[in-house]
């Protein structure tokens, strides 16, 4: 194969396949962070409900 021809297969790997591993990284950031949280008993605040009390609908 050309240089050429890898290089473009390089830069369409990058261009395809950089963004999913970047959300990716992401959800599996957020879930072990979420799991930390969990074993060190800091739960939840509070449930969706208590947040939304305080909320007003404008229209």
């Amino acid at each position: 194969m050309d240089r050429k021809d890898w290089t473009r297969i390089g830069t369409a790997a990058v261009v395809l396949l950089v963004p999913g591993g970047f959300a990716l990284g992401a959800v599996l950031a957020a879930r072990r962070f979420r799991a930390a949280r969990t074993e060190k008993g800091a739960g939840p605040s509070g449930s969706e409900d208590d947040l939304d009390e305080g909320r007003e609908d404008r229209a």
